[in-house]
């Protein structure tokens, strides 16, 4: 399949073959939730981290008085920081699991879009469909063009054949979308 797809390929397109791994997409989960503005930061493992410490702290404060009233609200700030910490982790496992049945993905990046081949189908979606994109060390994620700028696709830089691709890529995503 890859190899008969990529005959057709022009020069200054970028082909990508990989297969979603969790660790992929639970980095692009966490890069699309702290790029969302001044809601982001309560993904922030910093943030969490004083969230819990609150917690912490209002749980000693309940046992220290022995009134208790403090205990309820401490163990919500603690369990709140722990779920809202491992939850990109539980999102990329079911993303990864809702798309295992796809197999092995050829992404070409181009001047006209974006298209994806797998075993079930063959998507071609344009520059329009995307009105920002991220990056981190192991993913390029596109965003939607809507405010809460949703993650719509994520390009594995694992995927490239060379490592000039990659920064192909990047200089491609930066000529038709502005960094989020």
């Amino acid at each position: 399949m890859a190899e008969e797809q990529v005959v057709g390929v022009r020069e200054d397109t970028v082909v990508l073959e990989y297969e979603h791994h969790r660790a992929d997409m639970e980095d692009a989960v966490r890069l699309v939730s702290r790029k969302q503005g001044k809601v982001g930061l309560i993904h922030r493992p910093v943030f969490l981290a004083c969230v819990a410490l609150a917690g912490v702290w209002l749980l000693a404060q309940g046992v220290r008085d022995g009134d208790g009233g403090d205990i309820p609200f401490g163990v919500m700030f603690v369990l709140w920081s722990v779920l809202l910490y491992f939850a990109p982790r539980m999102s990329a496992a079911k993303s990864v699991e809702a798309n295992r049945h796809h197999g092995r993905l050829q992404v070409s990046v181009g001047p006209e879009g974006v298209r994806t081949v797998h075993a079930h189908g063959d998507l071609r979606m344009g520059w329009a469909n995307f009105g920002s994109y991220a990056e981190s060390s192991r993913i390029f994620a596109l965003r939607s063009p809507d405010k809460a700028g949703r993650c719509a696709i994520v390009l594995v830089k694992r995927g490239a054949r060379a490592p000039e691709d990659v920064d192909r890529l990047r200089a491609l995503l930066d000529s038709r979308l502005p960094r989020a």
